[in-house]
């Protein structure tokens, strides 16, 4: 077996696949660098043919003579907050085409085409597809937030505003019980009662049940979290490491700041307040997120 390609020779094949995409139109491509074959022919791409990249890679296992994956896709630039995510108020952003290679090792290069212009990227090329090609080759991603609680504090802040939007949202959250119930922490064996007596004890139930709940144990049991849209499988948690299961989690549920600034849009001052006071209890460095690995995004 060849030795794993390094940054500057998947460097080389990035740019190279980009050229021949981009000669073509091709409308994006996987791409892989094979073992069993002689070169050039062990370094080939498929075509996406309409397909996200996430369609063909999340669950896939590269076979072992398979030494680089990689992807070729259309896109737009955003600018990302400090959370990682796209900054939904930005307003400039340009067509792009982004293309990253993954080394089975672990080494991964990529870069940008705006038009006629290729810029390489600097740092790792980080975000759900990437993470998605690390996977496959089954490679580590990067890891993921110390703790849990940041994901069960966003959790609760999307139940809060999902049920203060109903028709019976009023009526239903009179009391800090009632917005406190919504929280996960409160289904904890003896908690119930405790959690929901204010705000201070609340925020110690939900860090006990971030200790109980570590991101492999969710991971295990993908169920539990309450996020929006479809529950990923079992199979798939499975296949995710704790830092893809992590990241996949935390990006289904909107940002922080804005699920605290609807609340408060929503609730009267005073249940406002207390939800204030458990978010603060949550806030770390990188307990929800906040701090993305390094690299940049694709």
């Amino acid at each position: 077996m060849r030795p794993s390609p390094d940054h500057d020779h998947l460097m080389a094949l990035a740019a190279a696949a980009d050229a021949d995409l981009s000669a073509i139109g091709a409308d994006g491509a996987i791409l892989r660098l094979s073992d069993l074959v002689a070169l050039p022919e062990a370094f080939t791409w498929f075509p996406l043919e309409g397909s996200h990249p996430l369609d063909l890679l999340l669950g896939f296992r590269a076979p072992p003579h398979w030494r680089a994956l990689g992807v070729s896709c259309d896109g737009r630039t955003h600018r990302l907050d400090a959370s990682g995510r796209y900054d939904d108020t930005a307003t400039d952003s340009d067509d792009v085409t982004v293309t990253i290679l993954v080394g089975r090792d672990g080494a991964a290069a990529g870069l940008l085409r705006r038009g006629g212009q290729v810029t390489p990227q600097p740092g790792r090329p980080q975000g759900a597809v990437a993470d998605a090609c690390r996977r496959a080759l089954g490679v580590t991603t990067a890891p993921p937030p110390s703790s849990t609680l940041g994901l069960w504090t966003l959790s609760w802040l999307d139940r809060i505003v999902d049920v203060a939007t109903r028709a019976d949202g009023a009526a239903r959250l009179r009391s800090w019980a009632a917005v406190a119930e919504l929280h996960a922490a409160t289904g904890l064996d003896g908690h119930g009662a405790v959690a929901t007596s204010a705000p201070v004890a609340l925020a110690a139930s939900a860090a006990t049940l971030a200790e109980a709940w570590p991101w492999a144990r969710l991971r295990a049991e993908p169920a539990v979290v309450d996020v929006p849209g479809p529950q990923p499988s079992p199979a798939l948690a499975a296949w995710m490491d704790d830092g893809m299961w992590a990241r996949w989690l935390l990006s289904r549920l909107p940002r922080l700041d804005d699920l605290v600034a609807a609340v408060h849009a929503l609730l009267p001052p005073v249940l406002a307040e207390g939800v204030g006071i458990v978010v603060e209890a949550a806030r770390h460095p990188d307990g929800h997120g906040d701090t993305p690995p390094p690299g940049w995004r694709v």
